[in-house]
């Protein structure tokens, strides 16, 4: 699988900053090797890579300054105003659930945490629906494309009403 990973600041610096994490549940009764690798945002490897355990019938769930073998984000994102970006890939050993996290101190002081989904490496691209976005009243919605390592993609983001019709958008 591959997640879009971003941190501002760590989180444990209070308003505006944010940081991606990941959920892993495994329902096998043995437990599973996890593998994780940060790469840049072109997939190309910088050097940081790691793994844990899950349990059998167990789960985990962590930001990437947690996670075995990132420590230098940690280190990287202690610079103040720092920021890194990059391309979470985790491999298994074993069928489990993965879901991205991306977590947030809103400017009140509120933390915040929404899922992404991740990407299949081995799944073939297919269509895509979003069935939810927000645009105004202070809430935007942010749509990350990636492909895979040293490859360009190409593709189409339509945007429809409710009622089916073309919703006109300012992208920025």
């Amino acid at each position: 699988f591959r997640v879009y990973g971003e941190a501002l600041g760590g989180l444990d610096t209070g308003p505006g900053a944010l940081e991606t994490g990941v959920a892993i549940a495994n329902t096998a009764p043995s437990p599973a090797i996890v593998n994780f690798e940060w790469t840049d945002l072109a997939g190309l490897s910088t050097g940081m890579a790691g793994s844990t355990t899950v349990p059998a019938d167990g789960q985990l769930a962590m930001f990437l300054t947690q996670i075995p073998g990132l420590d230098r984000l940690r280190t990287t994102l202690a610079t103040r105003g720092a920021r890194v970006q990059g391309i979470l890939k985790i491999s298994v050993t074993t069928a489990v659930a993965v879901i991205g996290l991306r977590g947030r101190y809103n400017e009140r002081g509120d933390f915040l945490v929404t899922t992404s989904p991740p990407a299949s490496q081995s799944a073939p691209a297919a269509d895509l629906f979003f069935t939810h976005l927000a645009d105004g009243g202070g809430y935007t919605t942010q749509f990350i494309l990636f492909g895979g390592s040293n490859q360009s993609s190409t593709g189409v983001l339509s945007f429809f009403t409710q009622a089916g019709q073309p919703l006109g958008l300012n992208l920025r």
